[in-house]
């Protein structure tokens, strides 16, 4: 199966919907146990990653995939930036608020700044930069305290993804024929990120890390971000074969023996999985989405409510019960804002992203 062949039917909806659902149950550990020591992927593979993070790099696999088309198709780079911009910040803004005047003041905790200008100026700066505002008291008694929302961290990067892919289509490095740069890319992040990694290099970045974030960040996420970007410029050259998604689990399972092994491998293999089981016709899951893209809205406010219920509950809980208790609350509230926020931003005819067509709506998630 090739995937040009096969972009118009996918199981993207599904895949999105369910790495968010993923992030809830891998945040139960350290949320409601007061500990990930026991996160199940974290013991298969020796400490390397959590099924959040292995939602979260899946993430940005596919959103470099979707995100190359959306910039190709684009008759502007201007209209693709204000897609971008629509698809991020309604919602964002709606649950930075939310977070502000709700959640909050529930949480005993309060703004970081002593002034209302100061505070004000702090929301707005931080919420324009796509990250949490600071705060200092929240959720005081909770397992895991003074945090409303640690999935928000990643859509910072979500979105300078979207600005480097602006700059590949300026530069023309999205033409078929200069593709060879993306790859020559990929390769390079890859080779940096396993070094990080096995060296275990923690840098500052000082005021280039304080405005895009630090390097080892990048380190880990630029590899998948341009795994996916590169899967789309070679779609015509790229076979999906199930030998080839077993091969792909089977050096996974000898990376977890590894040091750094899945920082090696993941983006390779995890790329090769996500988008065989993404194009797979033998899984019945194309009409998944066809109610709204839930998966932002699940990964937006699924930290928050399990925090809330923790709080409510006082004392820690076995992880899969917070994760039963604070699912069903948290894709409400991804319905609640799909409908009543991020679908108002979307034009009437494009509701949903699927590859073969240009949309605005298959975004993050991000962990």
């Amino acid at each position: 199966m090739r995937i040009d062949d096969s972009m118009k039917e996918n199981n993207f909806d599904f895949l999105r919907l369910a790495l968010a659902v993923l992030v809830i149950f891998s945040h139960s550990f350290p949320l409601g146990a007061g500990s990930e020591i026991h996160e199940p992927l974290r013991v298969l593979t020796h400490g390397q990653m959590t099924l959040g993070e292995f939602a979260v790099d899946l993430f940005f696999v596919m959103s470099g995939f979707m995100i190359a088309g959306s910039a190709e198709r684009s008759r502007t780079l201007g209209l693709y930036l204000k897609k971008r911009v629509a698809r991020i910040y309604p919602a964002f803004l709606v649950c930075a608020v939310l977070m502000a005047l709700v959640v909050l003041p529930i949480s005993g905790g309060a703004f970081a700044e002593a002034h209302w200008p100061a505070r004000l100026m702090d929301f707005a700066l931080q919420t324009l930069r796509l990250r949490e505002f600071h705060v200092q008291g929240a959720f005081a008694h909770n397992l895991y305290p003074g945090v409303l929302n640690g999935s928000v961290w990643s859509i910072q990067y979500e979105f300078w993804c979207y600005l480097g892919v602006a700059l590949m289509a300026a530069a023309g490095l999205l033409n078929v024929k200069r593709r060879g740069w993306a790859l020559a890319g990929f390769v390079a992040a890859l080779a940096i990120g396993v070094a990080f990694e096995t060296q275990g290099w923690i840098l500052g970045g000082k005021f280039a890390g304080e405005v895009l974030g630090p390097p080892q960040i990048w380190a880990r996420l630029l590899p998948y971000y341009l795994a996916g970007v590169v899967l789309y410029l070679f779609r015509d050259h790229v076979r999906l074969h199930a030998w080839g998604a077993v091969l792909a689990v089977i050096a996974l399972l000898a990376a977890c023996w590894v040091h750094a092994g899945w920082a090696a491998v993941f983006p390779v293999a995890g790329t090769y999985l996500v988008f065989y089981v993404a194009f797979a016709r033998w899984i019945p899951l194309q009409r998944v989405g066809r109610f709204g893209d839930f998966s932002y809205g699940t990964y937006l406010f699924a930290f928050p409510i399990e925090q809330l219920l923790m709080m409510k509950l006082g004392h820690a809980v076995a992880p899969w019960m917070l994760f039963a208790m604070a699912t069903p609350l948290t894709l409400l509230a991804a319905v609640v804002s799909w409908y009543a926020v991020e679908r108002r931003f979307l034009r009437p005819e494009r509701r949903k992203e699927i590859p073969a067509a240009e949309t605005e709506a298959g975004e993050p998630v991000i962990a």
